[in-house]
């Protein structure tokens, strides 16, 4: 008897990191559809089993009704989150059994998850090291906080991804329009964006599978190379570590929100004091989870295994010093810092350094490619042929 293929579903926005979840999914012999909005890179994977498209996410209705269907039309084995927004838009939907294929954390928990200023109380009650922090009760006190703090300045909004609601803010001139800026964005009512002193130093990522705070599995990686340039939160080139004192701050914060399912932190360690200062939690998904497989750790398998109920012992290892590029991001970086060409190139040519990208599976990459020749020799603008397959700009 030939056993069925596991069936997973993978949700995101426009389905960028779904392209590496899939190939990992599918190396595994699942088949891996997405429910994505139109353009989304990941569809033109050949990993891609199914697209389910999704109406657009800005009719919340529309969208929660298109999300349920798919759902309920297929048992999935697996269900994975790449975006916090869609996390939220899902949560009313999750008590249907058609949701048994996703592990998230107890209700209570994930409601701290998704608000930084919450994440943030959580794990100095867990005796982690935060960076100083205040929420401004108007703005009248925007300019003492921030004159507190020392420029620059970090805002930071309660929600959102991926430097999405970041602002470093070095004059105070710009801090009241860059502060409404992101109180224009809250999603969540009644919140403000805090902010935060800024911190030199060398950025870190732990991500893994948890069961009620208990790390299953885990990775983790130092950030060489950052966008935006030089501060920002998106890894563009990292190298995996085995950092003691970093897992162990970054369990406290799993433990302390009674983590389960796929998650993830991001640190960075104080040139001055020289600890690591806990910036926040994703509970999700997140993008650079292909390094993952590079450093030899499988997290779908033993995730699926736990919406079966089969019982997974912890196996924290993984392979140090696996050097990683994530190609979008590099495009994304050589527009803002054209020099950056020449390095660019080197680690396309250095084996050690290991890519996202796969000439076996090139198709989501190809629309960027194009705007990397476009930024290598500007004159040619001719228009590429490989936007018809429904790139969108990153």
């Amino acid at each position: 008897m030939v056993e069925a293929k596991a069936q997973v579903l993978i949700l995101d926005k426009r389905a960028v990191m779904a392209t590496e979840v899939c190939r990992a999914l599918a190396a595994q012999g699942c088949e891996a559809d997405i429910f994505a909005c139109a353009g989304s890179p990941a569809f033109r994977s050949r990993s891609c089993h199914e697209q389910l498209l999704a109406p657009p996410f800005d009719n919340a209705r529309l969208y929660r009704e298109a999300l349920g269907a798919a759902v309920r039309g297929k048992p999935y084995d697996a269900i994975f989150v790449c975006h916090e927004e869609v996390l939220a838009r899902l949560l009313p939907l999750r008590r249907n059994r058609s949701w048994r294929g996703l592990l998230l954390p107890p209700p209570a928990s994930l409601k701290i998850a998704l608000s930084k200023n919450a994440a943030l109380s959580l794990a100095l009650w867990a005796g982690v090291a935060t960076p100083r922090t205040a929420i401004p009760a108007d703005d009248d006190d925007l300019s003492p906080v921030a004159r507190e703090l020392g420029w620059p300045v970090v805002a930071k909004s309660d929600v959102g991804e991926s430097g999405e609601g970041v602002r470093i803010i070095r004059r105070e001139e710009d801090l009241a329009a860059q502060y409404r800026e992101l109180m224009r964005g809250q999603a969540r009512a009644r919140s403000r964006p805090a902010l935060q002193e800024f911190i030199r130093g060398s950025a870190f990522s732990v991500g893994g599978l948890f069961l009620n705070g208990r790390p299953l599995r885990v990775v983790a990686h130092r950030k060489l190379l950052r966008y935006p340039h030089p501060w920002g939160g998106l890894t563009v080139k990292g190298v995996t570590e085995d950092c003691p004192e970093l897992l162990r701050e970054a369990f406290k914060v799993f433990e302390a929100i009674e983590y389960t399912g796929l998650g993830h932190v991001e640190f960075i360690r104080d040139e001055r004091d020289g600890r690591f200062k806990f910036l926040e939690i994703n509970p999700r998904l997140w993008g650079t989870i292909g390094v993952a497989r590079l450093a030899g750790v499988d997290l779908f398998t033993p995730y699926r295994q736990l919406v079966k109920g089969i019982e997974v012992e912890p196996d924290l290892r993984y392979r140090v010093g696996v050097r990683f590029h994530r190609i979008l991001r590099e495009v994304r970086l050589m527009r803002q810092r054209p020099w950056r060409v020449a390095g660019f190139v080197k680690d396309v040519l250095d084996p050690r350094v290991r890519s996202d990208f796969a000439w076996s599976d090139p198709g989501p990459h190809l629309p960027s490619l194009y705007r990397l020749r476009r930024l290598l020799w500007p004159g040619n603008q001719r228009p590429a042929p490989m936007l018809s397959l429904g790139g969108q700009p990153d």
